[in-house]
């Protein structure tokens, strides 16, 4: 089993690094207050932002979805790493040398895997990059750039680069620092019909991939049809999925992308690496691209963290076509808006670039602003090649577009306006907007089922409230909390999860909030602690304005008077069983159900002069 990392470099790493920095490498953050800053939440599809980081605690917590914790726990969370890896993965820019205890070299190459596959993939990529610049047998690939418009000072900037022919070009490489296992965990290398391990790039111009933290992932490669090219091989080929590469959550160039697509909220989604590269030539550097996959929902969840409308710049085929009504199913899920760009003449988008030159930046800018919502251009798509000349073709034409797009648009104002545009482009002022709505109305009506009132949100009992406020001042108020401290017991909780925050809370007493959920994710249910200990941490408290004494001991007098409550009902039901004549108990229990009662109204009284006095 791999040894633990020294609790005090755990320590100073969490210390050195910020939470802001690292979590703006993942979601575009605004200012929302004195301590906070919000976005949209990477663990869950929303379109309000309710991901909220406080930068003085150095949490983060969804109050949407309930998930927080350290910076360590985000990036367990956003990349699927374990803690060991999360620090890791901080530890180098923190500047901390992380100690082991208990741990052997090959412990550490275990608990390291992630990071030695990215430093292989990243090594295989540099060969790459040196064989396409210096290589003889790369002069193919070369002309293959030089045709495409790809300049030098690109191949530099993307790292692009050729992968050779003859099979075993990486392998005598890199077996001699990694082994031929981890090469083909990495993707790097796989085995051919006969079992033999060969290269699984050869003959093909390579594009490197990186994930959101700009960590070499895998490669793109675009074979060429030369004397070097492997017989019946794909004209694309991508790296296989790998602990590290998970193409359908990876957008290429996006790591480099993401800060100008924050600054100007938009976006350009793109087919082809060789797109991105044309685009970022004329000076747009907010290109991405899939990565060798479809568009899906996951890729428009992660643009949705950094902008605010993605231009889809798709080829002017059908196959781009398709490619764009694929954003379809997901567009009312993410606060995004989704526009298609149709490039003229049936170009591609590095085609258009070349032909237009220095003025193709200008003029892509110039057609994104009059690129078709998606929507729009669906009708587009349905209507296409109909004929609308006689009510028949009106109305079946009307039928489709309300059958296949406008009744899955949930929003109802988003039908309005789109049933209206749907009106002006079947009739021409011949149809009327009245018989389109009426169509749509009878649609939903025929395929959903009774409309459902909202559920009324389920009511937290007061006693629960007073808990979590109680627990809320113990972590951000614990100057004020020192004294009730003191005389609390667990069993002022009666709720278990609150019970075991307590008991963490007065056990690190004078521990930060960051330690504190560490400290959390280290218990019995650890997931749940930690979630609920970031929480309390960034909850603004019930009271408006500053926390003061008064209302620190209003809260914990009525946590007092609670628990006494609690103990007096219980006492109460077991009265009610007992035969007040014939039980020897019943006096007794009598007795003591008075005093609590007598005590609970005390305290009562007491945290009312409390809450006078603020």
């Amino acid at each position: 089993m791999a040894g633990r990392i020294r609790p005090d470099d755990i320590q100073a790493v969490r210390e050195r690094t910020d939470i802001i920095q690292v979590v703006s490498g993942f979601l575009q953050l605004k200012k929302a207050g004195r301590d906070s800053l919000v976005g949209l939440c990477p663990f869950h599809t929303e379109k309000t932002p309710s991901f909220s980081v406080s930068p003085s605690k150095q949490l983060y917590y969804c109050f949407g979805c309930g998930e927080g914790g350290n910076v360590f726990r985000f990036l367990e969370k956003v990349e699927n790493l374990s803690f060991a890896e999360s620090v890791e993965r901080l530890a180098g820019p923190a500047g901390v040398t992380l100690r082991y205890e208990g741990q052997s070299s090959g412990d550490r190459r275990e608990a390291g895997r992630r990071q030695i596959i990215h430093r292989a993939v990243g090594e295989a990529g540099h060969l790459f990059e040196r064989m396409l610049l210096q290589g003889g047998e790369a002069a193919e690939a070369r002309d293959y750039l030089s045709a495409r418009g790809i300049t030098d000072q690109s191949v530099e900037r993307f790292g692009i680069g050729y992968a050779p022919g003859y099979p075993d070009f990486l392998l005598k490489r890199l077996t001699k620092s990694y082994s031929p296992e981890l090469l083909v965990e990495a993707g790097l290398v796989a085995k051919d019909d006969q079992g033999t391990l060969r290269d699984r790039f050869r003959g093909r111009v390579v594009f490197p991939i990186r994930d959101l933290s700009g960590n070499p992932v895998g490669f793109g490669g675009r074979l060429l049809n030369g004397p070097h090219a492997p017989r019946g091989a794909p004209k694309y080929l991508n790296s296989p999925e790998t602990v590290v590469y998970r193409k359908g959550s990876l957008l290429y160039n996006l790591d480099r992308a993401k800060a100008e697509i924050a600054r100007t909220g938009r976006a350009f989604l793109v087919e082809g690496y060789t797109d991105v590269v044309a685009f970022d030539q004329v000076g747009i550097g907010t290109a991405v691209a899939t990565c060798g996959t479809a568009l899906g929902e996951e890729h428009l969840r992660l643009l949705a963290r950094f902008a605010q409308e993605v231009v889809l710049a798709f080829d002017s085929d059908e196959a781009g076509a398709r490619a764009a009504e694929r954003a379809f199913p997901f567009f009312e899920a993410f606060p995004v808006e989704l526009a298609v760009l149709i490039l003229p003449e049936g170009l591609d988008p590095a085609d258009f670039v070349q032909s237009r030159g220095a003025a193709a930046g200008e003029d892509l800018q110039t057609l994104s602003e009059r690129a078709s919502p998606l929507l729009e251009y669906m009708i587009d798509r349905k209507l296409m090649g109909r004929d609308m000349s006689s009510p028949e073709g009106q109305a079946t034409a009307v039928r489709t577009v309300v059958d296949e797009v406008l009744s899955r648009i949930e929003d109802p104002i988003l039908r309005e306006k789109y049933g209206t545009i749907l009106a002006g482009k079947v009739g021409h002022g011949t149809l009327t907007e009245d018989a389109v709505r009426r169509q749509i109305q009878r649609r939903l009506d025929r395929g959903s089922s009774p409309a459902q009132g909202d559920k009324e949100a389920r009511r937290i009992p007061p006693w629960q409230k007073v808990e979590r406020e109680a627990l809320r001042l113990l972590i951000q108020a614990p100057d004020l909390c020192g004294a009730p401290l003191g005389e609390l017991r667990p069993d002022r909780f009666a709720k278990a999860e609150y019970r075991a925050a307590f008991e963490l809370i007065s056990e690190a007493w004078g521990t930060g909030a960051s330690a504190l959920v560490a400290m959390a994710h280290e218990r019995p249910r650890g997931d749940q602690l930690g979630r609920l200990v970031a929480a309390l941490a960034v909850e603004p408290p019930e009271i408006v304005g500053e926390v003061t004494a008064s209302y620190v001991a209003q809260v914990f007098l009525r946590l007092d008077e609670l628990a006494l409550k609690r103990q007096a009902e219980e006492i109460k039901r077991q009265l009610e069983r007992l035969n007040p004549l014939k039980s020897e108990e019943y006096d007794a229990l009598y007795d003591r159900f008075v005093k609590l009662e007598g005590a609970r109204r005390r305290i009562r009284a007491a945290s009312e002069a409390a809450g006078q006095a603020q």
